[in-house]
């Protein structure tokens, strides 16, 4: 792996990309009756977290793939904890805000049209969600604040990658082609394919994750060479990948989204090109900032407006939602008219824009910070280095013999 790493400020085209991934989830999740739920990226918006672990795993080699020391992998380990469990467990406490709310109405007769703290919000599925097992445990599929599940898989794909990094200075993109074609394999045998979110869901992070850390191998070879993808060669690689991402996720073609994602994501990481300064406009950037967020607090937003109208239609205002009596998450007919449905979407999001602003400015960039003021006080010499520790473990057995 070449030692030079090129590392920008910041992926313009890349950030506008997760945004708009994120924009797609939010989209997919939103199991409501209105017209752009017909559309072939919104029904397969959850292919968006297998671009996240791409770019993830892009990111992460770039920034995190020159650590050497145990001090190193603490101080990654513990800016990866900030940037994750804060805003994930205030999500996670919010969902529970409202279900106490929900179970206080229904005490009250003011009914939300299912029993709470059961089924899909019950207490093994709220300590999996709290112990950050959601993911890898096979058969909690649709649970709480459900998008956290790539949260947990992806935390502890970043120690693994943390450990190879740390423990091997050469030869590292072949331990990581082996965990990416190890997900592969996992992944193909799967049933759920690419769209497990429980027990094989790790592997589907292994997968897209390590194959990120390779395209940011890519990505070095192609600059060092300065080789530049120009805007035709975005635009095709683009168009591929969104093709890839039309393939049911229970047939064998849809293994391809993951390398369709990675080619785009070496291609626009150049941030040169016509596609790329269009990604680089201001609100699409910002939208990437504000990705994070928008991922982990629309689910609870939505619980809520569907929670609003669900006790709406029990009061006697039937026409808010002509089939409340259906569990979530099931499909809706909000409004009893999907024009209306529509509109209601558009508030919606304008909701979930608005209050991932205030967590990002609240929760999501404090945490970041008080992480790396936390790591920024571990000190090299709480470890022994990799090289001292056999003659540490030798004087350690003289000293006992002697005794």
């Amino acid at each position: 792996m070449p030692s030079e790493t090129f590392p920008p400020s910041r992926w313009m085209a890349l950030d506008a990309m997760r945004g708009l991934a994120a924009l797609l989830v939010v989209l997919y999740h939103l199991r409501w009756e209105w017209h752009g739920y017909g559309l072939v990226p919104v029904r397969h918006g959850f292919y968006a977290v297998d671009f996240f672990f791409v770019l993830s795993g892009f990111v992460m080699a770039a920034t995190y793939g020159t650590m050497r020391t145990p001090t190193d992998l603490l101080r990654f380990t513990i800016k990866r904890a900030g940037r994750l469990l804060p805003l994930h467990f205030a999500a996670l406490a919010a969902f529970l805000m409202l279900e106490c709310l929900f179970m206080l109405g229904n005490y009250n007769g003011v009914s939300v049209g299912r029993p709470t703290f059961s089924g899909f919000t019950g207490l093994p599925a709220l300590i999996a969600q709290a112990t950050m097992t959601f993911g890898l445990i096979p058969g909690l599929d649709w649970l709480w604040n459900h998008p956290s599940w790539s949260i947990a898989v992806e935390f502890w794909t970043y120690v693994l990658f943390g450990l190879t990094v740390v423990l091997l200075s050469r030869g590292r993109w072949w331990i990581w082609t082996a965990l990416s074609a190890l997900g592969f394999a996992a992944v193909a045998l799967s049933p759920e394919g690419l769209a497990a979110t429980s027990g094989s869901a790790v592997f589907r992070c292994l997968l897209s994750f390590f194959l990120g850390t390779l395209a940011h191998t890519a990505y070095i070879r192609l600059r060092m060479l300065d080789v530049t993808p120009g805007t035709l060669l975005q635009i095709a690689v683009t168009a591929l990948a969104l093709t890839f991402a039309s393939f049911r996720s229970d047939s064998a073609a849809s293994l391809v989204i993951p390398i369709g994602f990675a080619a785009m994501v070496v291609c626009m990481a150049f941030d040169e090109g016509g596609l790329a300064r269009v990604l680089a406009a201001r609100p699409l950037i910002r939208i990437g900032e504000l990705s994070f967020s928008i991922y982990l607090v629309h689910v609870p937003i939505w619980f809520a407006v569907e929670g609003a109208l669900r006790i709406g239609a029990a009061a006697g205002a039937t026409w808010l939602l002509p089939d409340a009596r259906q569990d979530i998450p099931v499909m809706v007919s909000p409004l009893s008219s999907t024009v209306a449905a529509d509109a209601l979407v558009v508030v919606y999001l304008s909701v979930v824009l608005a209050v991932s602003a205030w967590t990002v400015r609240r929760i999501e960039t404090p945490a970041r910070l008080w992480s790396r003021r936390v790591a920024d006080r571990v000190r090299s010499d709480w470890f022994l280095r990799w090289d001292q520790l056999p003659l540490a473990v030798g004087k350690k057995f003289m000293a006992i013999r002697k005794i």
